[in-house]
């Protein structure tokens, strides 16, 4: 995945155009997927010492992805080695299977055994086919296979989802004591980094083995470099690690002022690597046209264990015919989805919601339309924002394994509801791509309260924890390979910093610009929006012009304010700061007093009706709360039980 996969094949990849990105937190998962890939396939893999040669250091091996060759090419030469079908077009679906792909062909069979079934599901790519591996490549996989043989025991586990997330250790400086922490396998670790006249070198030293066999993997990273250290007992001992100085100005600022930032692996590096594949069977339907039957109960295990949803498999699903007529469906009601696709659980599991899409209906000159902001791609036709008649957006939705359900807007803002104003707002900014700029704007308000744990969450042993420093390094790593990921992020950044999103200052400028008017760094995304602020916006007709940034809740939220539904507040209500959850549980929404019988024989239990899908989809915090002036712009989103103060 980087520059330093030292003999890439010379086929050559073209990346698809940005239309065909996911909705909502869709790149976030991407980011973490990708951010997985690029720690274990850099160039810095020092792989464990054997228990028979015992404490032999070594350093690393001195290659440097910011010199070595071109980021971009070198993604692209690593993509094209895949073996990916033609047919899967868009990025997300096969930067998944590219990372399926890269676990399958490194792990040993040992453990790909017990994913046979999973695997041979799998479409879009030949998991059996001979690939070359890159030299990086063939290293892990003969690291992987020595630990299999000779590590330590791999056990089952329950929540094996996103465990390969680092645990934050803390920050290394030049010229400043030592960093000292006890690990997993070790009793006495510490890291020192000096600066020399053209380089940076970090020193890790480990002593004092807690286990007899134990290989730690610690993530050593700055803004611009990354390092991956084995370190395996029983004996002790010191590795040195060289970071290249030849940087812009602000990385060079960057790594004299915030340091080497220090993660350790929760896990070995095999059991880490276990993690990946069972994190990217997740995410293997997003490439087909529907969700096959294995991962679809991969999904549901994910939503059960680490969200606290069941998802029951319907007895009796409608048929082609829509449960629910049009003349049943007003204008403004809102319409949930969950896809079981990897991100849409991921959506839900992030937000503390029970969709990972909305949609709002829309009557106009006597035909009702299904409205939303999405993107197209294996499953979806359409991209940005866009209406689609009802019968056939419902066909659509069925075809590509929709959950959807049907919350009708509360009689007295049915009453409120301006049809013209909505349609007014949908024709203005119909064909706006989706609103990547502002994706996480609404979910992340708080410096430290949204960003999830795993599972088990009543254990007293260290979280497994999404945390701001990993992205403080993440996103200028992830996004020198992918730059169209600077899209859902950096704009934002440099909106909340500097005040414009076309400052277009780089992450660790940012850094320093932040720094320099006493801002904290873990403070950049939590920075409240008003509805309004302008973006650099595509257009499906090639426009490229300023423009408001709108992800899928945003845009219903937009339908509804557009609509009159927030004049009672004088309209102070920010929709960009609203989440998927946020939005359905607005007590503008209620359940029907009386479900048509069509629905009540299709799903007894559930409150509402439900046009379609495999599985059931409840919405148990529906139209619960109040709306209030600046509501939702500082609340935390923490599993498991997602609590938030009244008034955030």
């Amino acid at each position: 995945l980087s520059a330093a996969l030292l003999h890439p094949p010379s086929s050559h990849f073209l990346f698809p155009s940005e239309a065909e990105m996911k909705r909502e937190l869709s790149l976030f998962a991407v980011l973490l997927l990708a951010f997985s890939a690029v720690c274990w396939l850099g160039p810095h893999w020092q792989p464990s010492r054997r228990l028979l040669s015992l404490s032999v250091a070594f350093n690393s091996v001195e290659v440097d992805w910011t010199l070595a060759g071109q980021p971009e090419e070198d993604f692209e030469r690593w993509m094209s080695n895949g073996g990916l079908s033609h047919d899967v077009s868009d990025f997300r679906g096969r930067l998944a299977l590219r990372i399926l792909a890269f676990a399958v062909d490194v792990l040993p069979q040992s453990i790909k055994k017990d994913y046979a079934e999973d695997l041979a599901e799998v479409q879009g790519v030949d998991l059996s086919a001979n690939r070359p591996l890159t030299w990086t490549e063939e290293l892990i996989k003969d690291e992987l296979a020595t630990q299999a043989l000779h590590g330590e025991n791999l056990t089952a586990i329950d929540y094996k989802y996103f465990r390969f997330l680092p645990k934050f250790i803390g920050r290394v400086l030049p010229a400043q004591s030592a960093l000292s922490w006890s690990s997993r396998c070790w009793k006495e670790v510490s890291a020192s980094v000096e600066k020399l006249k053209d380089k940076w070198q970090l020193h890790v030293k480990v002593s004092k083995a807690q286990r007899l066999i134990c290989n730690e993997v610690f993530g050593l990273f700055t803004a611009s470099h990354f390092r991956i250290g084995s370190f395996s007992t029983p004996i002790g001992g010191q590795k040195t690690f060289t970071f290249e100085m030849r940087l812009t100005e602000a990385q060079t600022w960057d790594v004299d002022n915030l340091g080497v930032r220090i993660f350790a692996f929760h896990e070995n590096a095999l059991a880490t690597m276990r993690s990946v594949l069972d994190t990217a069977l997740l995410f293997a339907p997003l490439h087909t046209k529907g969700v096959t039957p294995l991962a679809a109960q991969r999904n549901v295990d994910f939503l059960e264990k680490y969200r606290g949803i069941e998802m029951k498999k319907r007895v009796a699903p409608p048929g082609d015919q829509p449960i629910l007529n049009e003349s049943q469906i007003h204008s403004g009601d809102f319409i949930g989805v969950i896809r079981l696709d990897g991100l849409d659980p991921v959506l839900a599991f992030g937000m503390g919601s029970h969709t990972g899409h909305t949609a709002v209906a829309l009557w106009e000159d006597g035909q009702l339309y299904i409205a939303e902001s999405t993107v197209n791609g294996s499953y979806w036709p359409t991209n940005g924002i866009q209406r689609t008649p009802y019968r056939q957006w419902m066909a659509q939705a069925k075809a590509a394994g929709f959950s959807v359900v049907h919350a009708p807007l509360r009689e007295e803002y049915r009453k409120m509801f301006s049809e013209r104003g909505a349609n007014d707002f949908y024709h203005r900014y119909e064909g706006l791509e989706y609103g990547y700029h502002a994706l996480f704007t609404g979910w992340i308000d708080t410096t430290r309260g949204n960003y999830p744990c795993m599972p088990p969450y009543n254990s007293t042993a260290d979280k497994i924890c999404l945390v701001w420093e990993l992205l403080e390094v993440g996103v200028p790593i992830v996004t020198r390979y992918i730059p169209r990921l600077e899209k859902p992020f950096l704009l934002a950044w440099n909106q909340h910093v500097t005040g414009s999103a076309f400052s277009y200052l780089s992450g660790t400028a940012l850094y320093r610009e932040a720094l320099s008017k006493g801002m904290e760094l873990d403070l950049i995304p939590a920075v409240p929006e008003p509805d309004g602020v302008l973006y650099p916006s595509d257009f499906n007709n090639g426009t490229q012009a300023p423009s408001i940034a709108m992800v899928c809740d945003v845009f219903v939220c937009s339908i509804w304010k557009a609509a009159g539904l927030f004049k009672g507040i004088d309209d102070d209500f920010s929709c960009i700061e609203q989440t998927n959850l946020d939005v359905y549980q607005l007590n503008i929404l209620e359940a029907p007093k009386q479900r048509p019988a069509s629905c009540i024989a299709a799903d007894p239990d559930n409150a509402l009706c439900q046009l379609t899908g495999d599985y059931e989809l409840h919405l148990p915090k529906l139209g619960q709360r109040s709306m209030y002036r600046h509501m939702q712009e500082k609340c935390p989103t923490e599993p498991p039980l997602y609590a938030r103060p009244s008034n955030c």
